[in-house]
């Protein structure tokens, strides 16, 4: 069952580590490169903005008010850490934020349906598979990114950040101000969460 469970996660990872990523900054930053950091980081800080939060406009406006933080804030970075790791940690502050609102407005207004996004079903249709099982792709890319939101905050950023960013348990505890042992606690808790999600995307015959 393991197999057929990871199966549904293959080939979605978009995390590419950056030279940034490994440059340790041991002084304040300069403006020039406060700018060249976040140019360099974007394209991961919205990737990982949109796996956190599996909606559009949610990762939107959260890279939006965490880079507006940071550039209020960079002349106080004095290299604690890699500018790219706090560039991201501000960025999932800024995600726990906007889905917290969300489920504030929620609860007193009905939520309407969406139809998925065009970025929702991206990677899944293969031209070389029947009109059939294409939709059958993007139901279970759409069933997998709901049944990740519907995870405990922790556990869906552990989650998301080691499963689809590639990251490693280090990498996920310094993000996350936890130990390595407890990112393998929450990814074994979310794991098996989302095992009981998406049963029937899962064969039994494969356990």
């Amino acid at each position: 069952m393991d197999a057929a469970f990871d199966s549904l996660f293959e080939d979605r990872r978009v995390y590419q580590r950056t030279s940034t990523r490994r440059a340790s900054m041991e002084k304040s930053l300069t403006q020039p490169e406060f700018a060249r950091a976040v140019s360099a980081g974007l394209p991961k800080l919205i990737a990982i903005a949109r796996r956190l939060s599996g909606d559009e406009d949610i990762a939107a406006e959260a890279v939006q008010n965490a880079l507006l933080k940071a550039s209020k804030s960079w002349r106080k970075f004095r290299g604690q850490s890699h500018v790219d790791t706090w560039l991201t940690k501000i960025v999932i502050h800024a995600v726990r934020d906007g889905m917290a609102s969300q489920r504030r407005h929620l609860e007193h207004n009905e939520p309407k349906p969406q139809a998925p996004s065009e970025r929702q079903c991206e990677n899944l249709v293969d031209p070389e598979r029947g009109p059939s099982q294409q939709v059958l792709d993007a139901e279970i890319r759409n069933a997998v990114a709901a049944a990740v939101r519907e995870l405990p905050d922790r556990q869906r950023e552990v989650f998301s950040l080691m499963i689809w960013q590639s990251m490693t348990a280090r990498d996920v505890g310094q993000l996350l101000d936890i130990t390595p042992q407890t990112v393998h606690a929450n990814l074994h808790a979310a794991r098996k969460r989302l095992r009981e999600l998406l049963g029937p995307f899962v064969s039994d015959d494969q356990d």
